[in-house]
C-alpha cells in the first residue's frame, strides 16, 4: 500500500478513536515529494532516529525514534513543550498516540531492517490518563502499518515503574501485548532490581558522562553488576564520541545507544577485555 494512503488512513483513524479532543483538529500527518513530516497546535514536527548497536557483533539492533519540534516562526523547541497544549485526558492520550505513531511511520518510511527494533517513549500522563488496556489502541494501529509489538522497545520511566502500581500495571498490560520494556535510571543507591524484572523489563537505560566515570566510577559498575545480576542488560545511551563507547564497554553494556553510529552504523564494537 502507498505510504500516502497509510498516511491518509492514520490522520483519519487517530481521529475516529479520540472524538473528544481537542487537539485532533489541530493535528495531521503529511507525505510529500517523498518526506515525512507532521503538525500540531501550530508547532512543525519532523522525526528523527538514533541507532542502536550491539556491542557484541556490532550490528544495529534498534532505531531510538527522537523529535525536532519548530514553532511556527522556526524556533526550535523541546518535544516537552507539546504537552502544555495537552489540557485534559482525551488531548494527553490523542497527543501521545499521534507521536508514537509518527514514528512508526517514519520507521516505515525508512524501510529499516525488520529485525530492528522501534525504540519510543511512554509519556508519563499519557499512564496517567488511561485506566487499563495499556498498549492495545497502539497494537491496531501498528498492525496497520505492518508492524508487531514485539517489534517495539517501549522507554518507560524507571523510577514511576518502580513506585507507581498504576505505571506497573500498564507496564504489565504492554508485556501481555508483546511490548519490550526500557526503564530509565532512577538512582544508583535505589534500583528494585527483582519488582523491574518481576515487571518484565529487559533493559536499564543510562548514560555515563566523564565526571561520573571519575569521581563514582566504583558506584556505576557496582550497579551494572546488579543489573546484569538479575538477568537485566544494560543500554547506554548518549555514545557521542569513542571515549563514551568505551566507558560503556567498560561498564559491560550489552546495547548502546548515540549520535556515534551514524557515520559508522557498521561499526564493530568489541567487548570490553
Amino acid at each position: 500500500m502507498p505510504l500516502t494512503t497509510v498516511v491518509d488512513y492514520l490522520n483519519d483513524r487517530l481521529h475516529q478513536l479520540h472524538p473528544t479532543a481537542r487537539l485532533r483538529e489541530q493535528a495531521g500527518f503529511r507525505y510529500r515529494q517523498g518526506r515525512l513530516s507532521a503538525g500540531i497546535a501550530g508547532f512543525r514536527l519532523t522525526p528523527h532516529q538514533v541507532p542502536v548497536v550491539r556491542t557484541g557483533d556490532g550490528a544495529v539492533a534498534a532505531y531510538s525514534a527522537q523529535l525536532r519540534v519548530e514553532s511556527s516562526r522556526g524556533h526550535p523547541m523541546k518535544p516537552e513543550a507539546l504537552y502544555v497544549h495537552a489540557w485534559d485526558a482525551a488531548d494527553v492520550l490523542f497527543l501521545d498516540r499521534f507521536l508514537r505513531t509518527f514514528h512508526a511511520l517514519h520507521h516505515l518510511s525508512e524501510d529499516r531492517d525488520a529485525d530492528a527494533w522501534l525504540v519510543l517513549g511512554v509519556h508519563l500522563r499519557h499512564l496517567s490518563a488511561l485506566s487499563e488496556q495499556h498498549g492495545q489502541v497502539f497494537q491496531e494501529l501498528l498492525h496497520r502499518l505492518g508492524l508487531e509489538p514485539n517489534q517495539v522497545v517501549l522507554r518507560l520511566n524507571g523510577r514511576a515503574l518502580q513506585q507507581d502500581p498504576h505505571v506497573q500495571a500498564a507496564a504489565r498490560s504492554f508485556v501481555r501485548h508483546g511490548y519490550r520494556l526500557l526503564a530509565t535510571r532512577s538512582a544508583l543507591d535505589d534500583t528494585d532490581w527483582t519488582g523491574l524484572r518481576e515487571l518484565g523489563v529487559s533493559w536499564v537505560a543510562t548514560d555515563v558522562p566523564p565526571y561520573i566515570w571519575r569521581h563514582d566510577q566504583e558506584g556505576v559498575l557496582d550497579w551494572s553488576r546488579q543489573a546484569q545480576g538479575h538477568s537485566i542488560g544494560l543500554w547506554v545511551e548518549r555514545i557521542d564520541t569513542p571515549e563514551a563507547l568505551e566507558r560503556a564497554q567498560a561498564l559491560g553494556a550489552e546495547l548502546v545507544e548515540g549520535e556515534l553510529f551514524h557515520a559508522v552504523a557498521n561499526l564493530r564494537v568489541r567487548e570490553a577485555s
